[in-house]
């Protein structure tokens, strides 16, 4: 078999020779994959309007030595709303390269891509990007085997009076002598985190978080996965 079919988010592309595309995909069927558009950087090119990034498309597929030679595009369903607004695209820019980085290449991923597909609708449809990025940071942490401990201290302590992101999760007053990197967390704040643990994603969409909140709860999420993932996002560094 020389080709095959995929659905798939764009999640990046880049420029390669004079006239082509390398693009990268997360696909429902075979995880993260990248495939050259040929000469889709020509006016000319049918596929040019076609791969832009958080687009959902189906593609054709044939198979080559080096990469992947994509013959055709359907798309699916764009974002129209994202792409138009600067912060919402800033936010999902990160959430892209964040899921970009994480997903290894050759890896069952139907899981993450069905949380990014929801994500992205969800943030284009309704633009609640802070209950809908909480949501989405916890849950593709714990998809990515880092899932935060939160029902009670890590070592199993009584009162909750911290959260260590070496340690994973809250701690009680006895773990603040074992470790360097205590953060204070309010009652609100572990209360909001235990529940977007569980939450549906219809569930988040509808919510409102006060701002002093939301900031506690980022910071604490930032920390744990950057702990945990070491990976710094560029699109984190770009400010309006």
């Amino acid at each position: 078999m020389n080709s095959y079919y995929i659905t798939g988010i764009i999640l990046s592309r880049e420029n390669i020779g004079e006239k082509d595309r390398l693009v990268v995909f997360l696909t429902k069927e075979r995880g993260k994959l990248k495939a050259v558009a040929r000469s889709s950087r020509r006016i000319s090119s049918k596929m040019a309007g076609s791969l832009e990034p958080f687009n959902l498309v189906r593609c054709w597929i044939h198979i080559g030595r080096t990469f992947d030679i994509i013959k055709g595009v359907e798309i699916i369903r764009t974002f129209p709303n994202i792409i138009k607004d600067i912060d919402l695209y800033l936010y999902t820019s990160r959430i892209v390269e964040f899921t970009q980085s994480i997903v290894q290449e050759n890896e069952e991923t139907l899981d993450v891509f069905k949380l990014l597909l929801g994500t992205l609708s969800a943030i284009n449809d309704y633009g609640n990007i802070n209950s809908i990025g909480i949501f989405f940071w916890l849950n593709i942490l714990t998809l990515a085997g880092y899932k935060m401990r939160l029902d009670r201290c890590v070592c199993g302590g009584e009162k909750i009076v911290g959260f260590s992101p070496s340690m994973g999760g809250v701690i009680c007053s006895n773990c603040m002598m074992k470790t360097t990197d205590v953060m204070l967390l309010s009652n609100p704040a572990l209360t909001l985190l235990r529940e977007y643990a569980t939450i549906r994603l219809s569930e988040a969409i509808k919510r409102e978080i006060p701002k002093d909140l939301l900031a506690e709860v980022e910071n604490i999420i930032a920390n744990f996965r950057i702990y945990h993932t070491n990976i710094r996002l560029k699109s984190e560094e770009v400010t309006i």
